[in-house]
């Protein structure tokens, strides 16, 4: 008998729960723990947004108020007081940061620093079994690790007044975890007003599917065609088939994260006949990771140009989050959500063609 699976296997995204790129800072006095992070955090917040994730070490006081939440606008910060845990949504949360740092004292994280107190040595050897992935060890009024830590000495090992060199680790480790792009070409949809499959159109020496996949090759780890269900393509190139139904590019891209929820995914429609390599060479060479996405100003709509575009794998949990809310324009995401926009060298290569007319017009052109 097969055994029965009642869940889809998903791919997950990595890291913790409160972000893919997490440091749990654990061995040493809270206050000690506090104080390192501040001033990690002000060294790298020129290059970084950081977090930071404690717990409060007060008398257990209550939120003395008939709301289970209140959100309150500070004008110059926010600040959420609940009384339900927010865990199961701190990803959420911290979504657009680069990385949060976390008092391991309080809470499990994907990732951890070890500080070596000798105050601490007890409370420290009870919480190995919370030791995972080690980045480093900070000596802290200690010469060596403890023998319980011996076999992380591989990690890089610092005193804790070498901030400098600390932060400068930190930085490196956050680099580190920058995605890798997949390309991802639109290669589906009916073409309707064309009439024909616009993928099959040959605007240079091969047909617009692998023109498109081809350009994106030197940018990008793997390329993909996106179609529909059941929709394959007489093609080199792998297929992505929407697992998101009905929703256009949007699905396409819903369902490209789905498959590749730790990529970027930079994707391609299949109806811009002028986009070339320089085009190409402009948008990588100006990705900003740190942003939810990096594309195209459309100097005619006046508007981001939504296909033509990097998203990180930040931007996967606000695709879902506007699908939730009945919203399926990736444009519409673009716009409210903090983006890298870039003003094309040439915006006639922004150009669509979707009727015959437009085809002739650019294969003349061409």
């Amino acid at each position: 008998m097969k055994k029965h699976q009642k869940h889809a296997k998903l791919e997950r995204p990595n890291g913790g729960q409160f972000h893919k790129m997490e440091l749990g800072f654990l061995g040493a006095p809270c206050g000690t723990i506090q104080k390192l992070c501040a001033e990690v955090a002000t060294h790298l917040s020129d290059k970084w947004n950081l977090s930071y994730v404690d717990a409060d070490h007060g008398d257990g006081e209550e939120l003395e108020t008939p709301y289970q939440s209140i959100f309150t606008d500070k004008i110059s910060f926010h600040r959420l007081d609940s009384k339900s845990s927010i865990i199961e949504n701190s990803r959420f949360l911290f979504n657009n940061q680069d990385a949060v740092l976390v008092n391991g004292n309080h809470f499990k994280t994907d990732r951890q620093v070890l500080i070596i107190n000798e105050k601490k040595k007890d409370s420290l050897s009870r919480k190995m079994d919370r030791v995972g992935q080690v980045e480093m060890i900070i000596l802290d009024g200690v010469n060596e690790v403890f023998d319980f830590v011996k076999k992380f000495e591989d990690v890089p090992i610092f005193k804790i007044e070498e901030v400098d060199k600390i932060s400068n680790h930190i930085s490196k480790i956050i680099e580190s975890q920058i995605a890798e792009i997949i390309g991802v070409v639109f290669a589906g949809g009916k073409s309707t007003r064309m009439g024909k499959d616009k993928g099959e159109i040959t605007y240079h020496q091969t047909n617009q599917r692998e023109h498109l996949a081809n350009l994106l090759k030197p940018f990008c780890k793997e390329i993909y065609l996106s179609g529909g269900v059941n929709q394959t393509f007489d093609s080199g190139f792998k297929t992505i088939q929407d697992t998101f139904i009905g929703l256009g590019p949007y699905g396409g891209l819903l369902s490209a994260f789905q498959k590749f929820p730790n990529n970027s995914i930079c994707t391609l429609p299949i109806d811009v006949p002028f986009v070339d390599e320089e085009m190409m060479q402009q948008l990588f060479k100006n990705r900003n990771p740190q942003k939810l996405a990096t594309c195209f100003h459309n100097p005619e709509t006046k508007f981001p140009e939504p296909l033509i575009t990097i998203w990180e794998p930040k931007a996967y949990p606000v695709l879902l989050n506007y699908l939730s809310k009945g919203y399926s324009c990736p444009r519409k995401v673009l716009i409210n959500t903090d983006i890298e926009e870039l003003h094309p060298s040439n915006p006639e290569k922004l150009f669509n063609a979707n009727t015959p007319q437009e085809r002739d017009f650019a294969i003349k052109r061409i």
